[in-house]
């Protein structure tokens, strides 16, 4: 028996066999010999380079480098060098050029690649390929030969291979050397004659790839100083981390969801999904789809947000918890960041509250100081933020009675009373398809009003508490949508375009006279709650 992976000749190409190539020169390095045997054979090649824009001199470099290969057509998706794993939208924009491209064997970069940009390559494509049918996926190299199951001999092609290195004269020099030593260590063990140059990949099905990514990195993770992470302290030998996602109809928006969470480049331990009795498919897609999922699924419809989020919340098995909204994407390396920042905080540190990018968001409100300063904060954006589980459920997770929006600070008074604190970081960033501000409708706006009351009555301070009216009037309804653009709320998002609720939500004025009924029904509840926020973070929901 030989002492190597089988040397196996090129897997069939009954469409088009596509590279992802993180940086260009990375589909040269691991499977130039590979495209160069596809073009000898007539068989339709593409590559696709995430960080190299359409007219750079490193695109015009891999189209030269392409053209010695045989390979038919090169592509650059302008991702920023060291970005990738901050693009939310890159497993969405990867399905969509796997699917025009009508691929149907795709060489994607290893797992075990150490560059950020490498490995959320590699864990946004398997993502990414998943549901495409019959698909066959060869995981290649990069900086280091992975450990394969299949081997390619490119002794014949080891030239051509070695010329198109050649192209990238804005790249590092002595790559034709690199990669003859890459080549000859993924073939040190053959002995067969005439075998000189050998490529290595791991060979399986585009179903399977997901799973193997998560779990490959799972492994290098836990292996005791090993790390993978820019971030500190974010490797998987830490705390478990549980994702918690609440969804009602909205199977499409949960489907992005979940895909962007199998590309995280420190994968979640867990993924709790509550589906509210969804009349859509939501139930179906995720059972066969996204097998790893935990999905509870509720007897009916009438149960609120707060309600689906806690039972969430009590069955994850997680020490930490990504509260998310359905409709949420994530960037590759938002859990390796935020983990990483909330362990350099002290205990008292309960939540950790993340950048969101929404539809409509003024440039100016996303740019602006407060959003973009790390800051202790009287609230959260429930739609992305981590939690440590222990404090939250000291905390008494989110109150019921709330039913939906307004609950992450009404819970942060309860945190504050216990004496942690909530952190604003802007270090890493999710994409909410919910359009930015306050949505319009009757159930938006009634909730909104009763609900800002209802949390104050049981935490502000009487002095705050009954200079609220005016507050309210002067720093809310009053407030401009010029100043709302330029980033004057920071906190208080659910306020955001109340002034344009009022004039357009029909029959707006009886909403409030509706939800000032409920405050008064709510009261003795809010009373017996009553404990006031002391801690120098609490502010109203004024801004």
């Amino acid at each position: 028996m030989d002492g190597f992976p089988p040397l196996l000749p090129l897997r069939p190409v009954s469409n088009c066999a596509l590279v992802v190539a993180p940086h260009a020169d990375d589909e040269v390095l691991g499977c130039g010999g590979a495209l160069a045997l596809h073009a000898q054979h007539g068989d339709k090649t593409r590559v696709l380079v995430l960080t190299a824009l359409e007219g750079s001199a490193r695109l015009e470099e891999s189209c030269r480098a392409g053209a010695l290969l045989g390979v038919g057509d090169v592509q650059g998706l302008g991702f920023a060098d060291g970005e990738v794993s901050r693009t939310h939208d890159l497993v969405k924009t990867l399905r969509r050029a796997f699917e025009a491209s009508g691929a149907d064997l795709f060489y994607l970069p290893a797992p075990t690649e150490a560059h950020p940009d490498h490995r959320a390559a590699s864990l946004a494509s398997a993502a990414a390929v998943a549901g495409i049918e019959g698909a066959r996926v060869l995981f290649y190299g990069i900086n280091r030969a992975p450990n394969s199951n299949r081997l390619l001999d490119v002794s014949s092609v080891a030239d051509t291979k070695d010329e198109a290195l050649g192209c990238f004269a804005s790249q590092q020099a002595r790559l034709g050397e690199w990669s003859q030593h890459v080549d000859l260590a993924a073939g040190a063990e053959v002995d067969l004659e005439g075998v000189e140059r050998v490529e290595s990949f791991v060979d399986m099905p585009a179903v399977q790839a997901s799973p193997f990514c998560v779990q490959v990195v799972r492994l290098l993770q836990s292996l005791p100083d090993v790390t993978l992470s820019a971030a500190p302290d974010s490797n998987s030998s830490g705390p478990r981390v549980s994702a918690v996602i609440s969804t009602w109809n909205k199977a499409a928006d949960l489907a992005d969801n979940l895909s962007g969470l199998r590309a995280q480049t420190r994968p979640f331990d867990e993924i709790v999904v509550v589906d509210n009795a969804s009349s859509d498919d939501t139930a179906k897609r995720i059972l066969s789809d996204y097998p790893e999922v935990r999905l509870i699924v509720m007897p009916h419809d009438k149960y609120g947000a707060c309600e689906t989020f806690n039972l969430g919340f009590s069955s994850a098995s997680g020490e930490l918890i990504a509260i998310l909204d359905d409709d949420v994407v994530l960037t590759p390396g938002w859990l390796e960041g935020a983990l990483g920042r909330l362990n350099q905080e002290p205990e008292s540190t309960a939540v950790i509250s993340t950048k969101i990018v929404e539809p409509g968001m003024p440039e100016a409100y996303k740019n602006s100081v407060a959003i973009n300063t790390e800051r202790y904060m009287s609230t959260f954006r429930g739609c992305a933020s981590l939690a440590r589980k222990a404090d939250i459920a000291a905390a008494g997770y989110y109150d019921t009675r709330l039913f939906i929006y307004g609950n992450e600070r009404d819970l942060t008074c309860r945190l504050l009373n216990l004496g942690k604190r909530v952190l604003q970081y802007p270090g890493v960033e999710a994409f909410h398809q919910t359009p930015f501000g306050l949505q319009m409708g009757k159930r938006s706006l009634f909730y909104h009003a009763r609900n800002a009351w209802l949390s104050m009555l049981k935490y502000a301070p009487l002095k705050d508490l009954l200079a609220m009216p005016w507050l309210v009037l002067t720093k809310v309804l009053l407030r401009g949508k010029s100043q709302e653009d330029e980033g004057a709320v920071t906190d208080a998002v659910g306020t955001i375009g109340i002034g344009r609720s009022l004039r357009e939500t029909p029959g707006a004025f009886w909403v409030l006279v509706r939800a000032s009924f409920s405050v008064l029904w709510n009261l003795p509840y809010c009373l017996r709650h009553r404990v006031p926020v002391r801690h120098s973070d609490f502010e109203l929901p004024l801004k």
